[in-house]
């Protein structure tokens, strides 16, 4: 009997589940919906966790919240889409000094160099392939430039005026180390200068600089002196593939230790050189050119920078002054060692100095200068004039002859505006898109315009009497 009254059980336990009342049955449909929402949140939660690891890798700031929407919130609307500048912006306009700051690491605030901490050991991107050590106190950068030039003109004399070349080919390796090293090295393997004739390979950058602070610091190598502005800019961001006349009349590189910094909130930048002597206008520079030591100096300030009480319009002002001096005395090197012809915008060499001709006594250049902008606009104004002691005692064909100095002074003013609304600077331009033609980006395009001259003085002395000899 209780066997069967057990086996009985099993069934009554069944009919017991159809015959509960209704209330249990909504009590199990709720259940399954907290069940459901519970799902639905931490899936939600799953989202959001895995949006910010993938903002944690690609160096984004987390989210302002954590938890997942509400399911009754809806979802805020997408922000309009901005174009996002390919290269970070600087927020303040920093004079223009020995380096770029966005297109390299030479010279920026130990900060800018670092840029975010959360960036890969390795990174590939549009400042070049970059190795980073795991605690981020050290850095290399690969870059390079490659320039290509072609200079056609009406009715040459020659053959060899119109002609395609390569301008600048360039590979560069720059980065720090303990936060307070920079070094920057790179070779040159095009022309040496505007009016070289043929390709050659050489050093134009190798320098380490010590920057225990930003308004003190050491640097030593071969690198661009402080003198012209326009000189100082850097190669890959001039409007034009030659710079303007006056760059004639002051050296490209040379080889010593400068101190330099920016000061006052970054309003004025200054620096000081000894260099060994180097000519002008070519990144060929060294021991053969034993004409003692020049020092050079520049002051550079942009006085209104961040004044709230100042019209914005005069913020963008830079006021400037470069010039080195020095006592030279070379007898025994022929004048192609002393001397870099003067040439043009196109690489043409206009006036040649004599053979025989020596330096000797004192040699000086001064160069006030000018940069503005205004959104868009920029407008770079320089005056440099040189004077050199010279000997012209060995010159072939000349009676007598002996000591003179021969003086020079040319002048530039650069203009440039932004056809797509960049900031123009001297400091490369920020596109405000990159160029993808297929979504309508057409990148940054800007117009330009220059007028440049160049006085030299009259110095009949210096010319031999054949007639080949070139003269202004």
């Amino acid at each position: 009997m209780i066997r069967v009254l057990q086996k009985s059980l099993r069934w009554v336990v069944p009919c017991a589940w159809f015959l509960l009342p209704s209330p249990l049955w909504a009590v199990d449909e709720e259940t399954a919906k907290t069940i459901s929402d519970l799902k639905t949140q931490v899936q939600a939660l799953m989202d959001e966790v895995k949006k910010l690891k993938d903002q944690v890798a690609s160096g984004s700031p987390p989210p302002a919240r954590l938890n997942p929407p509400a399911l009754d919130e809806k979802p805020a609307p997408p922000p309009a889409s901005t174009p996002v500048p390919i290269l970070p912006t600087n927020v303040n306009l920093q004079p223009t000094m020995e380096q770029n700051v966005d297109g390299t690491t030479e010279t920026a605030p130990t900060a800018q160099q670092e840029g975010n901490k959360l960036l890969p050991q390795l990174d590939v991107s549009e400042k070049g392939l970059i190795f980073r050590s795991k605690d981020n106190q050290h850095s290399i950068r690969l870059g390079g430039l490659l320039q290509i030039d072609d200079r056609e003109f009406v009715d040459p004399g020659t053959s060899q005026e119109s002609k395609f070349l390569l301008r600048r080919a360039r590979p560069a390796a720059s980065g720090y180390f303990y936060n307070d090293w920079n070094f920057r090295f790179a070779p040159e393997f095009a022309l040496s200068s505007p009016n070289a004739i043929s390709y050659s390979t050489t050093i134009a950058d190798a320098v380490i600089n010590y920057k225990p602070m930003e308004d003190v610091q050491v640097q030593a190598g071969k690198y661009k002196p402080p003198v012209a502005l326009e000189q100082l800019a850097d190669d890959a961001y001039l409007p034009f593939a030659e710079r303007a006349l006056t760059a004639n009349l002051s050296p490209s590189r040379d080889i010593g230790v400068m101190i330099h910094g920016r000061t006052f909130e970054e309003k004025l930048s200054w620096a000081a050189m000894v260099g060994a002597g180097a000519r002008n206008n070519t990144l060929n520079t060294g021991l053969d050119y034993d004409t003692g030591p020049d020092g050079y100096f520049r002051l550079f300030a942009q006085p209104f920078l961040n004044e709230k009480e100042i019209p914005e319009a005069l913020h963008g002002l830079r006021l400037g002054i470069g010039g080195s001096v020095g006592w030279a005395s070379q007898s025994s090197a022929g004048t192609s060692q002393l001397f870099q012809n003067y040439s043009t915008d196109g690489g043409n060499s206009f006036f040649t100095f004599p053979s025989g001709l020596n330096v000797q006594g004192e040699h000086w250049r001064i160069s006030p200068q000018l940069y503005y902008t205004y959104g868009p606009f920029g407008l770079l104004g320089e005056f440099i004039a040189e004077k050199q002691g010279v000997n012209t005692a060995g010159i072939p064909g000349t009676s007598g002859g002996g000591f003179t100095n021969y003086e020079t002074t040319a002048w530039n003013v650069t203009m440039n505006f932004m056809l797509t609304g960049e900031d123009a600077t001297l400091d490369g331009i920020v596109p405000l898109e990159p160029v993808d033609f297929k979504n309508g980006q057409l990148g940054a395009w800007e117009t330009f315009f220059r007028y440049d001259g160049i006085a030299i003085g009259d110095n009949e002395a210096w010319v031999s009497r054949p007639s080949t000899t070139p003269r202004t």
